[in-house]
C-alpha cells in the first residue's frame, strides 16, 4: 500500500493533534482508514467536538 495523504498514518497523526488518547486515536484511524470517516469524537479536553472526512 502506497503511503498517501490520507492514510491510516496520517489519520491516527492528526487525531493524536487533537489531544485524544491513543486508543481513541487509533479507533478513529481504523474507522477513517475502512470509512473515510472519523466520525463525531469529543476533542482538546471536552472542549471540540471534531470530523475527518475524505
Amino acid at each position: 500500500m502506497s503511503k498517501s495523504k490520507r492514510s491510516w498514518s496520517w489519520a491516527y497523526h492528526k487525531v493524536r493533534s487533537y489531544h485524544v488518547s491513543r486508543l481513541q486515536a487509533c479507533y478513529r484511524a481504523t474507522r477513517f482508514w475502512l470509512l473515510g470517516d472519523t466520525g463525531s469524537f469529543v476533542t482538546h479536553g471536552g472542549f471540540r467536538k471534531s470530523r475527518i472526512r475524505n
